[in-house]
């Protein structure tokens, strides 16, 4: 059965009861799409990594009204709060954790 875990802020995890869900379930991982980098992707990645959990940005799947907050969002979170990764890029980590 779906999950569905609806957010009305920035961050998924303000007032969702996700975090509890991601411990319950055992998560240990995230992967992040949707719009609104600067905002929303963001406050999502740095709530997952203050919670121990590994953030993957998928580069395709995200986006902002503002081509530059976006550019740079994805800039400040790579390498250190999250890894951006392009969908073939995970797609290939996905089936090398298959082996």
């Amino acid at each position: 059965a779906d999950l569905e875990v609806v957010k009305k802020r920035f961050s998924m995890f303000f007032q969702t009861g996700l975090d509890a869900l991601l411990r319950q379930l055992g998560t240990d991982q995230v992967i992040l799409a949707g719009v609104n980098t600067h905002a929303c992707i963001r406050m999502a990645a740095i709530g997952a990594y203050q919670r121990d959990l590994e953030v993957i940005i998928v580069g395709e799947c995200v986006a902002s009204r503002d081509v530059r907050h976006h550019d740079v969002t994805l800039d400040y979170l790579d390498g250190g709060v999250a890894r951006v990764l392009t969908l073939k890029e995970l797609g290939e980590q996905s089936m090398g954790n298959r082996s």
